[in-house]
């Protein structure tokens, strides 16, 4: 791939070389001075005031975040990177680079580049369902947009795009405007089509060319969100580097916008028919709407969906400048050489006699093994794999059974069956076959009645669990208030511990219960603040200094200032939870995604318990010996570390979740261990930091069982 040929992407200066580690000792450094300083001065006078502790709290504190804000202002010339970075054309060559990893890799797990592929043909779909095809020529010949290429590459009509096998992306280069919708029935592969088409598109790409982005169209929500932004959210969570800031001279805000807005991302839309269907029609408006002159589109979709999407009574019509195809069923030969030549030898072959003769025919099972689906299912159930006797599995003769009386019933077999053939004799398999299937129909379930989509995301994991959030409001009130009350109670009295505790813990409690889920963090990036927050915490700790005293105004001020600054985005450490810059060239996985975001909430909440520690051992516990101030900034500080985890990253709730739900048997203990082994199996498809069910049907009658 071309984009591979790049050799900006490994001289990038590393943001965390040595100036950065240089920063952080610096950092550390200022931090230790302070206490140096005391010890000094204990050594000779052997005590400390009460006061000027405080200012050697502020000082320890104050002087490294000075230092590391000034150092995040200077960063790009400090760690010597270029202020222009990389330009566009360069981020979609490492962009197609991470694409072309992440959908090779899936394309081996649905066997595109087996021996014997099953081959999928498609014709012209009816011609109420695209546009005429002489405005198409007109448009591009004529009409705004970027270079077209030559006439002689474009086909005379419709009936020119027939084809089959890889020829999908010779059929959307010759498609005038280069927008084609690919219509087909369930299970008939579009998806699969799908995945081969970007391979294809991105060993034709040219450097500084529009990479082929596959995104299923299920997450989306065009009632709430354009088409554009959805595309840039997409973006951003498949490949995290995109939110780097984009070129000097760009105005958007993330790479992944600069993208889009440059037209160097080719939208391939999966799964139209995914959509509510009372929001389709506005999703094709949102498409027509969206592209402009120039920009090319593929979507796919159910024939029948499209057909009422794109014709209802309100005439929203079809997406324009697109012409469509249509998916055909299998013929019986590609059917009898794929699962025959695959075989291991003539005994196994031989099993497929019952079934391969009734194939031409109208028989139940000749019509269930007309769709792409159907056949993959019926070769994993009855195929024996290297290694495994064909007598351990069940015999191919069955679907013949006159107990199967029409096509619905065959399908349903063959979706039943899958998951045990999937489990079945596997000498490195950690899951019974009972087990593994109770729990992928848990997460069918899961999908069908709460996500109502097929998104497999670890962050929306506590969803699963039955009013989590008021369960973990209770919890966090809970602990909040008792800390706070303690704290109080021991310094002030017990009717002062009670009020704090009381105060703390409903307004911790009613946060818990009505914040959003938090997203995964990937990566903290110091930024400088504004002078309007330096002004706002600078007054809030001038106002606690005149009510409380100095001690009180500085440590108010120095913790409201670290601590609430992430939050409510005034403070004087502005936190990016967009992370660092980041490479390009590696696709997003949802195990890396959860490992980023555990070491960034560690990291936080680490942080924050620090500070929250030490200035509640200085703010409290002033007439107590040291011992009980420890205790107090021990207290302190935990609650603080783990309100900051809980509040910033998603991992704690998503493990708080996970154990309920393992407790309860719904779940395996090792969850993303059992996704990944599901993945490796053909049950799970990976798309992007996601995962979905080999099908939407899979997981249509996997969420409807009893």
């Amino acid at each position: 791939m071309n984009g591979a040929r790049h050799p900006n992407r490994r001289r990038r200066p590393d943001p965390g070389g040595p100036t950065a580690r240089r920063d952080g000792s610096v950092a550390a450094s200022l931090l230790l001075l302070p206490w140096a300083v005391a010890l000094l001065v204990v050594h000779r006078h052997h005590h400390l005031d009460h006061a000027p502790m405080a200012v050697l709290f502020a000082a320890s504190l104050g002087l490294p975040s000075l230092w590391l804000m000034w150092a995040a202002y200077q960063g790009p010339r400090r760690y010597n990177i270029p202020v222009t970075g990389l330009s566009m054309a360069q981020v979609a060559d490492q962009l197609a680079v991470a694409v072309g990893a992440q959908w090779s890799a899936e394309a081996a797990k649905r066997r595109l580049h087996d021996t014997h592929p099953l081959i999928v043909s498609w014709t012209a779909a009816d011609a109420s369902l695209s546009e005429v095809w002489d405005p198409l020529v007109e448009l591009r010949t004529r009409g705004s947009g970027r270079s077209p290429p030559s006439a002689k590459v474009w086909s005379a009509g419709p009936d020119d795009l027939a084809g089959q096998g890889g020829a999908l992306v010779e059929v959307l280069a010759r498609v005038p405007t280069g927008r084609l919708v690919v219509l087909g029935e369930p299970g008939a592969g579009k998806t699969t089509l799908m995945v081969r088409l970007v391979l294809d598109l991105l060993g034709r790409r040219a450097d500084g060319d529009a990479v082929p982005i596959m995104a299923s169209v299920a997450s989306w929500n065009p009632a709430a969100r354009d088409l554009r932004g959805w595309l840039v959210a997409q973006l951003l969570t498949a490949h995290p580097g995109l939110a780097n800031p984009p070129p000097v001279g760009r105005t958007e805000s993330t790479q992944a916008e600069a993208l889009l807005a440059a037209g160097l991302i080719l939208p391939i839309l999966d799964g139209l028919d995914e959509i509510p269907e009372q929001l389709r029609s506005l999703a094709v408006n949102w498409i027509n709407e969206t592209l402009r002159p120039g920009e090319r589109v593929v979507v796919t979709c159910r024939t029948r969906q499209y057909q009422d999407a794109v014709q209802p009574s309100d005439g929203v019509g079809v997406i324009r400048r697109a012409a469509a195809v249509q998916l055909r069923p299998l013929d019986a030969e590609a059917v009898r050489n794929y699962l025959c030549d695959d075989s291991a030898g003539p005994v196994a072959r031989a099993r497929w006699d019952p079934v391969l003769k009734v194939l031409d025919t109208d028989a139940p099972v000749a019509r269930a093994l007309r769709t792409p689906l159907m056949v993959g299912l019926a070769h994993a159930i009855y195929n024996p794999r290297p290694g495994e006797l064909a007598g351990t599995f069940g015999e191919p003769a069955e679907l013949c059974s006159p107990v199967l009386a029409d096509q619905t019933v065959v399908e349903s077999l063959l979706l039943d069956a899958f998951l045990p053939a999937a489990y079945l004799h596997s000498p490195v398999c950690r899951w019974k076959v009972p087990d593994a299937e109770r729990w992928l129909v848990f997460v069918a379930r899961y999908l069908e009645r709460t996500i109502t989509g097929p998104d497999l995301a670890w962050w929306q994991l506590p969803l699963a669990v039955p009013r989590f959030a008021a369960a973990s409001g209770v919890v966090a009130g809970a602990a909040i208030g008792a800390v706070a009350g303690v704290i109080y109670g021991l310094e002030f009295g017990i009717t002062a511990g009670a009020v704090a505790g009381a105060v703390a813990g409903v307004g911790s409690g009613a946060v818990a219960v009505f914040r959003d889920l938090p997203k995964p963090v990937r990566g903290i990036r110091l930024r400088p603040p504004s002078l309007g927050s330096v002004a706002f915490w600078g007054c809030v700790g001038v106002v606690s200094a005149v009510v409380g005293g100095i001690v009180s105004g500085i440590a108010t001020g120095i913790v409201a200032a670290v601590m609430t600054g992430p939050g409510l985005g005034f403070g004087a450490w502005v936190i990016d939870q967009r992370g660092a810059p980041l490479d390009l060239g590696s696709a997003a996985r949802p195990v890396a995604i959860l490992a980023e975001d555990r070491r960034a909430g560690t990291a936080l909440g680490a942080l924050f318990g620090v500070v929250a520690g030490a200035i509640t051992g200085v703010l409290f516990g002033a007439a107590a010996g040291l011992g009980l101030r420890v205790v107090f900034g021990v207290m302190a500080g935990v609650a603080a570390a783990v309100i900051c985890s809980f509040a910033f990253a998603a991992w704690p709730s998503y493990g708080i979740a996970r154990i309920w739900l393992a407790l309860r048997r719904r779940l395996p203990w090792s969850l993303m261990s059992f996704l990944a082994d599901a993945h490796r199996r053909g049950v799970l498809r990976q798309s992007g930091a996601v995962y979905q069910f080999r099908h939407i049907e899979l997981q249509h009658r996997l969420g409807t069982r009893p």
